[in-house]
């Protein structure tokens, strides 16, 4: 009777044993899968939702031989926001556009906000009065009319306040004209 009580349990302990070891590798297997996805890479706050908290985006549209809409796209996330060009005061980060002097195209009129911003009281010490917030997804045109028949880069940059990360962003451009062909993207340079 004892050997075979002895058998039992030595049978039960190896049995433990070997299924905790599978366990074990299991868990390690898991866990190695999981370190090596995206996911860590996502912040905190949610594994649906970018990085960063906005995404420019450009393009041109051409309308007539030698004349062309630039358009900037700017995608918000995580209720980020920040001045429009169309605000009445003078703001340190309001969303503008530069381009180097140059004799190869003239811009013509303003950038073109659609949708439109609305005028709205903020009551932030920094701000306290009137401002043109812009919340939602919102793209900017500025036309574009070509003086010259040589191939061309003109530098530039977008500049804004992103909110409400209070940070100052300087994102540099290029238009090139090169054989016929004109562009207008971010300067990675």
């Amino acid at each position: 009777m004892k050997n075979a009580l002895l058998f039992f349990c030595l049978l039960f302990a190896l049995s433990c044993k070997i299924d905790s070891s599978k366990n074990q590798s299991n868990i390690d297997d898991v866990f190695v899968q999981n370190t090596n996805t995206s996911l860590n890479m996502q912040p905190v706050y949610g594994l649906d939702l970018p990085y960063e908290p906005y995404e420019l985006k450009l393009d041109i549209h051409q309308l007539n031989s030698g004349i062309y809409d630039l358009e900037i796209q700017m995608l918000l996330f995580n209720n980020t926001y920040f001045v429009s060009p169309n605000a009445k005061r003078d703001f340190k980060g309001k969303f503008t556009f530069f381009i180097d002097q140059n004799n190869s195209f003239t811009l013509k009129n303003n950038l073109i906000e659609t949708p439109l911003s609305k005028e709205e009281h903020d009551s932030h010490p920094f701000v306290d009065g009137l401002v043109n917030w812009v919340r939602v997804n919102t793209s900017y045109k500025q036309q574009l009319e070509i003086t010259t028949k040589e191939d061309f880069e003109v530098r530039g940059f977008i500049r804004f306040t992103i909110e409400p990360r209070c940070t100052l962003e300087k994102i540099p451009v290029i238009i090139k004209h090169k054989k016929g062909i004109l562009k207008f993207e971010i300067d990675n340079c």
